[in-house]
């Protein structure tokens, strides 16, 4: 049996052929006028997959970098903050290290509170600082709650949380961006140990705490310490526990004053019956020590009672000034690790944009090799085409 083939679908043939080598001198031209090698994603659908897996984290590093930025600004302005309450408490102390110069008069001294009246002041100030949102930059996570309040006493109150703001930089990492200010100004670690010191002492006496521990946390007594005399030029001392006497012996200074659980070491010139009373305190509250400061400015001179709480509470903005140092200088961690965060995450930018254009951008060279090839077979097929379609058997009779 004969099979008979139509001109017609030779025809046809042929035309989508043509139609096929025109669509592909079509895309090329596409691709060189775009830059692009994949103008769909039917071009290549693992690559467009790859594409936009790239272009998510390419979005996300976007957002870590902003939030970067926003948390360097935070932290500067922490830096700046705590910067200047480091000067407030280290004028403080200069200032009581002033009163202590016996050689003031009462009016000196009354020029000295103002000087710390204004201190506390420009402290509490400070301590209730906003940034540009309005956010109360110490009061923990209430951002909008204001964190220091006084009442007419002058005692301060903290009204924030314990907790830290913090911004998420990379998938791993969170950034705190700020001080709860309780734990800033209001739990500095006791330059005494665990006991605050009160005095009572004898005229011209020395006697100072120089620190008093317990390693029993659970012993919240206060004791009261009081040096009597001795035979052979010695002291002896007494030491009572919530009023009780638990223990007296001849004070050895190389050796201290141990009692179970707790540890005492003294200072200074020792008068007959000079009295040292020790309460339980693990930290102290810059704002109380300003507030002392103030009030004992009113004490004499030629009291060494006074004199001697005048140096506690030196010690105490001491133990302060360290504390806004420790704060600067973590701040300033935190904005190196920004630093390098950010970096990183450039860096990995650059590494992502570099895939992508492997799989997106166009190999211009190659793809004028492809076109012109595209071109002229197109050209071929079209010339083929225009020769061969006019052929009958009618052209050979």
């Amino acid at each position: 049996m004969l099979n008979r083939i139509s001109s017609f679908h030779n025809y046809q043939s042929v035309q989508n052929d043509l139609r096929r080598q025109e669509n592909k001198v079509h895309h090329n031209q596409a691709q060189l006028a775009s830059g692009k090698q994949l103008l769909k994603p039917s071009d290549d659908p693992l690559a467009t997959h790859y594409i936009q897996n790239i272009s998510q984290k390419s979005e996300q590093l976007d957002q870590y970098v902003d939030a970067i930025v926003l948390s360097r600004s935070r932290l500067e302005h922490n830096e700046i903050i705590i910067s200047n309450a480091e000067d407030y408490v280290d004028e403080g102390k200069r200032t009581v290290m002033e009163m202590i110069n016996g050689s003031l008069s009462p009016e000196d001294r009354q020029a000295k509170r103002r000087e710390i009246e204004e201190l506390f002041s420009h402290l509490l100030t400070l301590a209730n600082t906003q940034d540009e949102s309005g956010n109360y930059v110490f009061s923990g996570t209430k951002a909008k709650v204001q964190p220091f309040f006084s009442d007419k006493a002058g005692n301060i109150s903290y009204s924030g949380d314990d907790y830290q703001r913090k911004m998420r930089i990379s998938n791993s990492q969170e950034m705190p961006i700020n001080y709860p200010g309780n734990k800033l100004f209001m739990e500095v670690a006791n330059p005494f140990g665990d006991y605050k010191p009160s005095y009572q002492l004898q005229e011209a006496s020395e006697l100072l705490l120089e620190r008093a521990t317990n390693t029993n946390p659970s012993d919240q007594s206060t004791y009261k310490l009081t040096f009597v005399d001795m035979p052979d030029n010695k002291y002896g001392y007494q030491l009572e526990q919530d009023g009780s006497v638990v223990k007296a012996d001849v004070f050895d200074a190389a050796q201290g004053i141990k009692y179970d659980d707790i540890s005492i070491q003294v200072k200074g010139q020792i008068t007959k019956g000079d009295v040292i009373e020790l309460t339980p305190q693990k930290n102290i509250n810059l704002f109380d020590t300003f507030k002392e400061a103030r009030d004992l400015s009113d004490g004499s001179v030629s009291d060494s009672s006074n004199t001697a709480e005048l140096q506690r509470v030196v010690q105490e903005f001491h133990a302060g000034f360290i504390q806004m140092n420790k704060a600067r200088s973590d701040v300033g961690a935190r904005l190196s690790t920004l630093d390098i965060q950010e970096q990183q995450h450039e860096d990995f930018k650059l590494t992502l944009a570099k895939s992508k254009s492997n799989f997106e951008d166009l190999d211009y060279a190659a793809a004028v090799i492809e076109f012109n090839e595209n071109s002229r077979a197109l050209q071929a097929s079209q010339q083929a085409f225009g020769k061969t379609k006019d052929l009958t058997l009618f052209n050979y009779l």
